[in-house]
């Protein structure tokens, strides 16, 4: 571990943190193979969980050596949703340019109602993403919110909350939660069997599945037809996920089945099932309408295939380029993997490693799109303003009010200060809004519009 003067000296006096979060802050300086060295911060926070109840949480910020050099030099942010990136990868990433975030995974039943991120909520992301966006060498539109399996689901909420977003970019997300609910629940017979059936996946699952399930129950109650359920979907804020999106899905996906997506993508349509609830028949594409390109692709030549689907077995991963742009008019760019019909076991039937990268590198050359204010998104960052729950009305996800109300500041100043056109999109949705609801003081939209006080 070398001299990390020059992490102290980035970092400063840390993040914006009116909220009073952060409870500990360390840096540290790894030397790299090519005698370069990246920077790592070490940040422990509070947050609330599901119930309100404040939680202590620890997450990794791992900076490139560009920064060393070049303190005000823009880089991106990877910001690794939900669960926390393995060191090495997070390493690598780092010493290709980016400023890598990641959660760390947190200790046994240290969150209500449980650790996994379907079960906990975004809450530990949002509330880290407040304090990512207030560092000094952060620039809060060029955050890349990523995430795979239930970390691509808080991916999802997460960048729902951001704004402005460089890009989320989900593998395999959960998309509707009370569709996961009833899959889960339906399957857990089966993982749980005294005697087990004789599958290698089963310990696996049965280790995933248990908890999760214990977790979901404990959160939002055992019928699947609670708001609870459908308020956490990412479905019902795909209106709130105003950037640029990439998402990875497969046909064989047994965990995250495919049908939640959409019907007929690859194969004939089928209609819902009729045993599920309501709500569990809502789909993505239903969701997005005409906003998503939906793409499918085959197996990569040479990928290898997971043997009898064995969840424990070690396979090397094959590269799964993704194109790196949606068509024209598409924010969203869904890529689908034909591996076949989804069998009992994990995500894939092959071994691939998804790569959203070109997709990212792209909206982030291209920047932050005037498109990215709308309606819906500027009624969420009021209701935030004035601290009300915009997520899960009855669950607890806003942060603290101050750090709730200079986040929303940062953003609109941000989305503004991008160009006129920026400035007068907001001019025109602000002039828009009922008065009641229109909660900014009056010398921060002078700012915002371009007429400063």
């Amino acid at each position: 571990m070398n001299d990390a003067t020059w992490v102290k000296r980035l970092v400063g006096d840390g993040p914006d943190d009116p909220a009073e979060r952060v409870l500990d802050l360390r840096t540290e300086s790894r030397p790299m193979p090519d005698g370069e060295d990246v920077g790592v911060i070490i940040l422990r926070f509070t947050a609330e969980d599901l119930r309100g109840s404040t939680y202590e949480a620890t997450a990794r910020i791992l900076v490139p050596p560009a920064l060393e050099e070049e303190p005000s030099a823009p880089v991106p942010v990877w910001f690794n949703c939900g669960y926390e990136l393995p060191e090495p990868m997070a390493l690598d990433r780092a010493r290709r340019g980016w400023i890598v975030v990641t959660p760390c995974e947190p200790a046994p039943n240290s969150v209500f109602p449980g650790t996994n991120p379907l079960v906990r909520g975004p809450n530990t992301d949002v509330v880290l993403a407040h304090l990512v966006r207030g560092m000094p060498f952060v620039d809060p539109a060029a955050i890349v919110y990523a995430g795979g399996s239930a970390g691509g689901y808080a991916a999802l909420l997460t960048a729902a909350e951001a704004f402005p977003a460089a890009v989320a970019a989900a593998t395999v997300p959960i998309v509707n939660l009370t569709y996961q609910g009833a899959h889960l629940f339906a399957a857990l017979p089966t993982v749980t069997a005294d005697p087990p059936p004789d599958h290698p996946a089963v310990p696996v699952l049965r280790a995933v599945f248990v908890p999760m399930a214990e977790g979901l129950r404990a959160a939002y109650g055992e019928d699947l037809t609670g708001t609870g359920w459908s308020a956490h979907s990412p479905v019902e804020h795909v209106d709130r996920i105003t950037c640029p999106v990439t998402a990875v899905f497969s046909t064989a996906d047994f965990l995250v089945p495919l049908d939640q997506v959409g019907s007929g993508i690859v194969g004939p349509s089928s209609v819902a099932d009729p045993s599920l609830p309501g709500h569990a028949s809502v789909r993505l594409l239903d969701a997005l309408g005409d906003r998503a390109d939906v793409r499918v692709v085959a197996v990569p030549p040479g990928a290898p295939a997971m043997e009898d689907l064995d969840l424990t077995q070690v396979v090397a991963e094959t590269p799964l380029p993704l194109f790196d742009t949606p068509g024209d008019g598409f924010s969203w760019l869904i890529t689908v993997v034909d591996e076949g019909p989804a069998e009992f076991g994990g995500h894939w039937r092959h071994a691939l490693a998804p790569d959203h990268e070109p997709f990212a590198r792209r909206a982030l050359a291209q920047g932050v799109g005037v498109e990215q204010l709308t309606h819906a998104k500027l009624g969420q960052l009021l209701d935030r303003y004035r601290g009300a729950e915009w997520l899960a009305p009855g669950f607890s996800h806003l942060d603290r009010p101050p750090a709730e109300r200079l986040d929303v500041e940062r953003g609109l100043h941000a989305y503004c200060t991008r160009s006129p056109s920026h400035a007068h999109r907001f001019a025109e949705l602000y002039a828009e809004v009922d008065e009641d609801s229109r909660v900014l003081p009056d010398d921060l939209v002078r700012a915002l519009v371009g007429h400063p006080a």
